[in-house]
């Protein structure tokens, strides 16, 4: 995870994020979820995206977070063909104007979190695609 360039400060499961700008493919309006069967950890479902099916992330499935505070009203789309449930898009963060440093080993969320970014008096989590998708397989690999 680079820390050049400007991250989208955003709302979702309830904490304040920061999604790397070069990470995203774009931020869409939140669309019906469709469940999928057996559904997977980690995965709430699927939406078509450009004509794809992508799957969608489940908050509640991941360490440290809780059941979302609110309906999503936006998805993030990652690179990775992922979709990230977002509350609140905030604003955008240039990487000069913060502050960087690692997550605390105790934290739950390290195991998809690449760090905290320092800006505007809070400490976001760093959402690591790699790292998310890395737990959602290990999810995967332990059904």
């Amino acid at each position: 995870m680079s820390e050049q360039g400007s991250w989208l400060h955003v709302r979702a499961s309830g904490m304040d994020l920061a999604l790397s700008t070069l990470d995203l493919r774009e931020v869409v309006g939140m669309e019906t979820v469709s469940p999928l069967p057996g559904r997977p950890q980690g995965i709430q479902g699927v939406v078509v995206f450009q004509g794809e099916f992508l799957p969608v992330l489940a908050w509640v499935d991941l360490p440290g977070c809780a059941v979302p505070t609110a309906p999503p009203m936006a998805m993030a789309v990652l690179r990775p063909r992922l979709a990230i449930p977002i509350e609140r898009m905030i604003g955008v963060i240039d990487a000069p104007a913060a502050t960087f440093r690692d997550i605390d080993e105790d934290d739950p969320a390290t195991g998809w979190a690449g760090g905290l970014l320092h800006a505007g008096g809070l400490d976001l989590r760093l959402l690591d695609p790699d790292r998310l998708i890395a737990l959602l397989r290990r999810f995967r690999g332990d059904r």
